[in-house]
């Protein structure tokens, strides 16, 4: 197959050509050349702007599918599709599990409500307008390239190798670290996240395939629990690493920011996005990978990183601008005494 991918040198795209050209395909990337710039030589590389002209880089090819990963507002669909149309085969958007209004009630399915945006015109990312920009990413992705040719892709939180987020990767690196662990909320509350290349793979598999659709991704396939997956980081990464629970209530009394702070912890009143549904990505072939392996792997890629601590890269170009995430050492170890004395 012939597969142009929008992006491709970071993260999830990373994974997307890598996984391509093994599998034999021609891949095109399209991207500004500011990450990563030399990876693929076996693949052609175009140079754009997403926020500038794409016809130029784009002019002349077809392709069976166009792989975009880093559209975040709907004029790049729409930007996209204008040089696109009537070149390529299928149109997969990666979008994303927070297009989920905050009130749908779990467990989301891909019929679940949208995010409504106050202003539908703005472009300005941000953590309250990031899902409703996204869903109208989707909504300009139907309109271009039709529900038989668009493929929409809804992960939950990607993890694994060469991610940009640093969230994951927080909780690897503190394990590592060892000692008493602040474990947050709930040990039974579900948590969900896909590896990246699990992913790229389900994307690959749907290109090959054919066809359009709506799919919610994540995992693990067969679920897990906030005490499961970090009981199974604290045996691969470090046994002498303890966990120590702390309630959410205390948490956020404390004045905690889940998610950022303790990344993956969501209270329960906001815990759906760790409760959506999976069975008709599952019925199209998704499977996940144990999650020791993705601890082991992105622990390993870590390693090869400057410093003591996740490298956050910039981000992509007209991507949200993101915090460093994870809890300073001395903020935990005040929270534990805290509640240890109490």
């Amino acid at each position: 197959m012939k597969i142009l991918v929008l992006g491709g040198t970071r993260f999830l795209g990373r994974h997307l050509v890598a996984q391509a050209l093994e599998r034999g395909h021609a891949v095109t990337l399209l991207h500004r050349g500011a990450s990563a710039s030399g990876l693929f030589p076996q693949a052609e590389h175009r140079l754009a702007d997403r926020n500038g002209d794409l016809a130029a880089a784009l002019a002349g090819g077809t392709w069976d599918v166009a792989i975009d990963t880093n559209a975040y507002v709907p004029r790049h669909v729409d930007s996209a599709a204008a040089v696109l149309a009537g070149r390529v085969g299928q149109y997969q958007l990666v979008s994303t599990i927070s297009v989920y209004a905050e009130d749908a009630a779990p467990p989301l399915t891909e019929d679940s409500p949208l995010a409504p945006l106050a202003d539908p015109a703005t472009e300005e990312i941000t953590g309250a307008t990031y899902g409703g920009l996204k869903a109208l990413c989707e909504a300009a992705a139907w309109r271009h390239f039709g529900t038989a040719g668009c493929l929409v892709v809804r992960p939950g939180l990607i993890v694994g190798p060469f991610d940009p987020t640093g969230r994951f990767s927080w909780w690897v690196q503190r394990l590592r670290r060892g000692g008493q662990v602040l474990a947050p909320g709930d040990p039974a509350a579900p948590v969900q996240f896909i590896d990246a290349r699990d992913l790229a793979a389900w994307m690959l598999q749907r290109a090959e395939a054919g066809g359009g659709g709506c799919f919610n991704l994540t995992g693990p396939v067969g679920g897990t629990t906030m005490g499961e997956w970090l009981e199974t980081a604290c045996a691969v990464l470090n046994r002498s690493a303890t966990l120590t629970w702390i309630d959410e209530a205390t948490l956020l009394a404390a004045g905690v920011a889940p998610w950022m702070e303790l990344p993956l912890w969501l209270p329960a009143a906001q815990s759906a996005l760790h409760q959506t549904t999976i069975e008709r990505a599952r019925a199209c072939g998704l499977a996940t990978r144990p999650l020791a392996q993705t601890l082991r792997d992105t622990a390993a890629w870590l390693a090869t990183l400057p410093g003591s601590e996740p490298v956050m890269p910039p981000p992509a170009a007209g991507g949200p601008a993101r915090s460093q995430p994870g809890m300073a050492a001395e903020r935990e170890a005040a929270l534990l005494a805290a509640w240890q004395a109490r």
